[in-house]
This record gives C-alpha cells, sequence and structure tokens, in this order.
C-alpha cells in the first residue's frame, strides 16, 4: 500500500470560503445496518461537508469546536484514510460499505485531496466486497474509470431531491445544480455503471410524473425516498414555513411521490424517518411569500 499523498501535520486552510482542518484519523469503519442494503460498514473519508445543506440531519452530530449553525463552513479531510481502510480490509470479507454515510465523498475538497479515490482503490482490492457509492456531485465523473472497474459490486445513488433548481438553491446553496446531476447521471450509466436515484430527503417536486420519466431518461436503474428528519428546534423548519413548503413533512405526500416513483421502478423503497416533534407555527415578519410549487 503506497504512502499517504498528504503529510499529517498539513496546517488549517481556508478552500473557497471553507476552513479545511486535515487530521489523522483513528478509525474508519463504522458498522451499520440499512433496513434496504443490509450493508455493513459506513466509511466517510471526510468528515463536515463543503455543500452544507441546510437540512443535514449530520449537523446536529457533535463535532468538536464547531457548532451545528456552522454546517457547511468548515471540512475535515482524514488524511490517512487510505491507509486505515488497508488495515483493515480484512473486515470487509463478503461485506458491504457505504461511502459515505455524514458526508458527501465528491464533495469539493475531493478535488484537491482524492482521499474518496484513494479508498475506492483499496475497495477495488476487496473482490467480495459490495460498495454503495451515495453522491450529489458531477465530480464523481473523474472516476468514471475506476467505478467502472468494479463492475456489479458498486451501485452509484445520485442524491436529487427536487426537481426544481430554484428549490435547490434554497435548501442546497452550495451543492451542483439538479440539471448537473442528471447529466452526470446518464454519463455514469451510459458508461456502464449502475445508478439508482435517491430522492432523500424529498423536497418539493413540481411534476412527480417528469421526475420519474427523467430518472429513467438518465439511466437510473432504480429509485429510493426517503423523508426529512427535523432536528429538535431545527431552523430548517422556517426555512420551509417561509416558503410554503411544509406539505413536504405530510407523510401523504411523501406516499404520493413514492407511489409514482413505484410506476417506473418497481422496486422503489420509502424510508421514514422517525416522527419528530413539530414545532409550533413559525412567526413571520411581514414579507411577501412565494407561492407553491402546485400553485
Amino acid at each position: 500500500m503506497a504512502t499517504s499523498l498528504f503529510p499529517l501535520d498539513v496546517p488549517k486552510a481556508l478552500f473557497h470560503d471553507l476552513l479545511v482542518e486535515p487530521e489523522e484519523a483513528r478509525s474508519i469503519l463504522r458498522p451499520q445496518r440499512d433496513e434496504r442494503y443490509g450493508f455493513g460498514f459506513a466509511l466517510s473519508p471526510y468528515r463536515g461537508c463543503g455543500h452544507g445543506c441546510r437540512y443535514c440531519y449530520v449537523r446536529d452530530y457533535p463535532q468538536p469546536g464547531h457548532s451545528p449553525e456552522q454546517w457547511g463552513t468548515w471540512a475535515t479531510p482524514k488524511l490517512n484514510a487510505p491507509e486505515l481502510l488497508w488495515a483493515q480490509r480484512h473486515r470487509l470479507h463478503r461485506q458491504a460499505v457505504f461511502l459515505a454515510s455524514a458526508t458527501d465523498p465528491y464533495q469539493p475538497l475531493e478535488r484537491e485531496f482524492r482521499l474518496t479515490r484513494a479508498c475506492l482503490g483499496v475497495l477495488l482490492q476487496c473482490p467480495t466486497t459490495r460498495v454503495l457509492l451515495h453522491t450529489r456531485s458531477p465530480l464523481v465523473l473523474q472516476d468514471l474509470e475506476l467505478l467502472k472497474a468494479f463492475g456489479s459490486r458498486l451501485t452509484v445513488g445520485f442524491s436529487i431531491p427536487t426537481d426544481d433548481d430554484t428549490v435547490r438553491q434554497v435548501v442546497e446553496p452550495h451543492a451542483p445544480p439538479i440539471p448537473s446531476r442528471w447529466a452526470a447521471m446518464e454519463l455514469l450509466a451510459r458508461g456502464g455503471v449502475e445508478v439508482n436515484l435517491a430522492a432523500c430527503p424529498l423536497m418539493p417536486v413540481r411534476d412527480p410524473q417528469a421526475f420519474a420519466h427523467r430518472a429513467k431518461e438518465s439511466g437510473a436503474s432504480g429509485a429510493w425516498v426517503g423523508s426529512l428528519r427535523l432536528l429538535k428546534d431545527d431552523a430548517f423548519y422556517e426555512v420551509l414555513a417561509r416558503n410554503d413548503w411544509l406539505f413536504i413533512l405530510d407523510s401523504d405526500y411523501q406516499d404520493r411521490v413514492a407511489a409514482v416513483l413505484q410506476g417506473t421502478f418497481p422496486q422503489t423503497r420509502r424510508r421514514r424517518e422517525p416522527k419528530a416533534a413539530v414545532p409550533p407555527p413559525v412567526q413571520r415578519p411581514p414579507f411577501t411569500a412565494q407561492r407553491s410549487l402546485f400553485e
């Protein structure tokens, strides 16, 4: 196994206004089980995420030196992630690895650090290990040839929670535009990589039928729908209220979208998060409300 590409004493730095705090991690594989995939381990080459999605439940995870409100302003590359993974590869026999559960493995920092690519290189040498890669970034295309080398052992779940990029600009302001995700999904599928649509957490969808059709046209072989996980006293609730998007919390809405996707992808799964207490109505200052997507 090659030595680390980066010295472990890399100082803190700014990367396009993102505070980068490299570290030497103590562990890299976290045992985890999923109701759909039953995967054995979660693997995250980074802590934090430059995409900074405003709804991300990872905001609430304890992060030394950072508050939930600072989510999206910092990220920590685990510089020794590939070496740790290589040392632990014996644990991966006949297991599945989810990459990644608490960060996007193809956040913008990956262009510089290439830790996800290095970890994939290790996993490629584990012939009985299945890889489930989850991202919302077209940056995944830089590793197309590597992904193809896994054959049927690897699936890419592309996170596209809405069909409206104006919604994306509010809830995922630093993440790639929706059209670029459809295009990346299509190129992956055309290259022979199995791709699934991950509509989670489900946001406003203007036209579920067209949404399902676009996923099929873009090469998706399946779909996954997940509900939003609100935190206690979550400020994101006010974002939904201000934009008249509280309907996404309605299980009937989520079931309707899932049913439409199931008509195109019979194996569509609907994941429900534990029901959170709904915050009291938001006291809004005077403003001109944005009309609902369905008006």
